[in-house]
């Protein structure tokens, strides 16, 4: 504006000085009115126009900052009452992991729900990557989708680092490159209903890096009602939670310490079961010990008493040989007599 001024002055100084030789026009004074309103006019409407774009442009960020902190805020774990283990997927393939991606179509896995209530969490089985990695970033977020990984109504939030990868390892006693069960608690409240599917949806990996991960997965269609992007066939070694609200175990008309107890066994987590041929388990046949004849107490009180088979036979060989021995004695009688008669 300031410029603009500045410019009609100087006209109008212009003016002035060829004041002499515009004596011959007889209208001199309204042309240099004209000149200085015209230089102390508005601004031109493009630089108008740009200053417009430049603060809407600021409002705009304004708003989505507001809006980011907004949601940060509401969106917290979700309180529930009791908590049960709803999917699970615990067959692997030696050697082989899978990763990751915020790119569409490799970055989700999915699962369907068999349980009603909230998703408060999601367990995956794997390691930390490379941290000298050109390909892997520290960390992943996302969210989850219900139905379709591109389109799907929108739920809630997560995230998982390297950092809390390498600490949840650690609380097992592994390695970070030691495969073990990673936990990833879900903020905000995501609906599980029975029979339908939801895909966990990786959507940003910092560094600007592409991948993030090595999870473990299974071959051969171990859990048919899910898959991950990476084949149709293969399902990531998974378990998912569901929890329930006291206005839903209400409605269900069911005592929460009966869930809680059913619930109990979800701390010891079970330890995943390879696909690999080679870890066929051979079972080592039996080591059978020499034993030594046992007495038990009624032979050591009472003594053993002979055999009764025994005994009859010896005694009809003893009686048989005395009916031979009166019947030759008989015989003999009988001829010195029946001799003797006839004499």
């Amino acid at each position: 504006m300031l410029k603009s001024c500045m410019k009609g002055l100087t006209l109008f100084a212009l003016d002035k000085s060829l004041l002499p030789a515009l004596k011959k026009f007889k209208y001199y004074s309204l042309i240099s009115v004209f000149l200085l309103l015209i230089g102390c006019g508005e601004d031109s409407p493009q630089t108008k126009g740009t200053e417009k774009e430049s603060n809407s442009t600021t409002n705009v960020k304004e708003d989505s900052t507001e809006l980011k902190s907004t949601l940060s805020s509401k969106l917290g774990f979700p309180e529930v009452s009791v908590e049960e283990l709803d999917h699970s997927q615990e067959f692997f393939k030696e050697q082989h992991t899978t990763s990751f991606s915020y790119v569409p179509r490799k970055n989700w896995t999915s699962f369907t729900a068999s349980k009603n209530g909230l998703l408060t969490k999601i367990l995956l089985f794997g390691k930390a990557n490379l941290i000298d990695s050109p390909h892997y970033g520290l960390s992943m977020s996302g969210f989850v989708r219900e139905n379709n990984p591109d389109s799907g109504p929108k739920f809630g939030r997560w995230s998982l680092s390297r950092d809390e990868i390498v600490s949840q390892l650690a609380a097992q006693g592994l390695g970070e490159r030691e495969s073990g069960w990673l936990t990833i608690r879900i903020m905000g409240e995501v609906p599980q209903n029975i029979g339908t599917r939801y895909f966990l949806v990786c959507d940003k990996i910092t560094e600007n890096k592409s991948w993030f991960g090595e999870f473990a997965f299974g071959e051969a269609n171990p859990y048919e009602f899910g898959s991950h992007w990476l084949n149709k066939e293969h399902d990531l070694v998974m378990r998912t939670y569901v929890g329930k609200t006291d206005e839903q175990i209400k409605a269900l008309q069911i005592d929460s310490t009966q869930i809680k107890a059913n619930g109990r066994d979800k701390e010891s987590l079970p330890v995943p079961i390879s696909q690999s041929p080679q870890e066929t388990i051979i079972v080592a046949p039996p080591i059978i010990s020499p034993q030594t004849p046992s007495v038990t107490q009624t032979e050591i009180e009472s003594p053993k008493k002979p055999d009764l088979m025994d005994e009859n036979k010896s005694s009809s060989t003893n009686n048989k040989n005395e009916d031979q021995n009166r019947s030759q004695k008989k015989s003999m009688f009988d001829r010195l007599f029946k001799k003797n008669k006839r004499d």
